[in-house]
C-alpha cells in the first residue's frame, strides 16, 4: 500500500511539473515576438539618438508596422522615436511638441463616449505621427480612433468591428 502511495505521488508530482513547464513555454513563446521587437526597437533608439532612459514601448500595426519607443536623452528631454518595421526608417520628435497619451485617451473619450479605453499606441499613417486609441463601444464592439500626434486632429475612426 505504501508502494503503491509512492508511485501515485511520484506520478502526480511528474504531471504537475509537465503542467507547470507546458505552461511557462506556452507564456514565453506568446510573448516572445513582443520581448524581441521591444529589445530590438530600443538598441535601434539607442543607436540613432541620445536616449538613456526608456519610458514606454508601442507597437502599431496599420497599413506598415510600427515600433515607437518614448523616454528621456541624455540632457533630460522627452523625444518619441518611431522606427519602421520595414527598413528601419527612424522618426525623432520632441515629446513636448506632442500630446500625451492621457490627452489622446482623453480626446477619444469626448469624441466617442466609449465603454471603455482599452489600450493607445504611436504610428504613422501617411508618413503623419498618430495616436491610435482603441476602445470598446457602448454594444461590446471595438473601435478606433486615429488622431495626429501633434495636435490631435482628427484623421478617422474605425467603429463596430
Amino acid at each position: 500500500m505504501k508502494k503503491m502511495k509512492k508511485w501515485f505521488v511520484l506520478i502526480l508530482t511528474i504531471i504537475m511539473a509537465t503542467i507547470v513547464v507546458g505552461a511557462a513555454t506556452i507564456y514565453y513563446q506568446g510573448n516572445h515576438p513582443m520581448s524581441k521587437a521591444k529589445s530590438e526597437a530600443i538598441e535601434i533608439a539607442k543607436s540613432e539618438t541620445d536616449l538613456k532612459e526608456v519610458d514606454n514601448f508601442y507597437w502599431y500595426n496599420g497599413k506598415e508596422t510600427y515600433f515607437t519607443v518614448t523616454g528621456k536623452t541624455n540632457k533630460n528631454k522627452a523625444i518619441i522615436v518611431i522606427i519602421a518595421k520595414k527598413g528601419g526608417k527612424t522618426t525623432v520628435i520632441d515629446a513636448d511638441k506632442a500630446i500625451s497619451e492621457g490627452q489622446a485617451r482623453s480626446m477619444t473619450r469626448e469624441a466617442k463616449n466609449p465603454e471603455k479605453i482599452l489600450e493607445s499606441r504611436i504610428g504613422m499613417d501617411k508618413k503623419v505621427p498618430i495616436w491610435e486609441v482603441a476602445y470598446q463601444e457602448k454594444n461590446g464592439r471595438l473601435g478606433y480612433h486615429v488622431i495626429t500626434l501633434e495636435d490631435g486632429e482628427y484623421i478617422r475612426d474605425i467603429g463596430n468591428i
